[in-house]
């Protein structure tokens, strides 16, 4: 055979090939869809609730942090956690200096 009927065929076999194999990957994905609407029939719809009313599953995170709360208690709504300027502080002048102005109570002072 000549090299241009070697062609031929190499090019008739590969889009054979790939016809079949977009053929199967269509059939696969329709034969999942299949699947996934009879699943869902059979389950009874979609997300079901809790006894709480709330979804399954925590909202504090994973696994991981509903095995830790169990095993060394749940700390806590974390608030406070760091000092928060109230309105009787802030109006506080008992630090103030008049002579250059100079305040000796808890100024914030620029780190750097």
């Amino acid at each position: 055979k000549s090299n241009k009927e070697q062609k031929l065929r190499s090019k008739e076999s590969h889009s054979n090939k790939i016809a079949e194999k977009s053929r199967r990957k269509k059939e696969n994905l329709k034969a999942v869809d299949d699947y996934a609407k009879t699943a869902v029939s059979r389950r009874g719809g979609g997300r079901l609730a809790d006894d709480d009313g709330g979804a399954f599953g925590d909202e504090r995170g994973g696994r991981s942090r509903v095995g830790a709360d169990k095993k060394y208690g749940f700390g806590g709504k974390q608030t406070g956690r760091f000092k928060q300027t109230d309105s009787k502080k802030l109006n506080d002048m008992s630090g103030y200096s008049a002579r250059g102005g100079k305040f000796e109570g808890g100024q914030k002072r620029k780190g750097g």
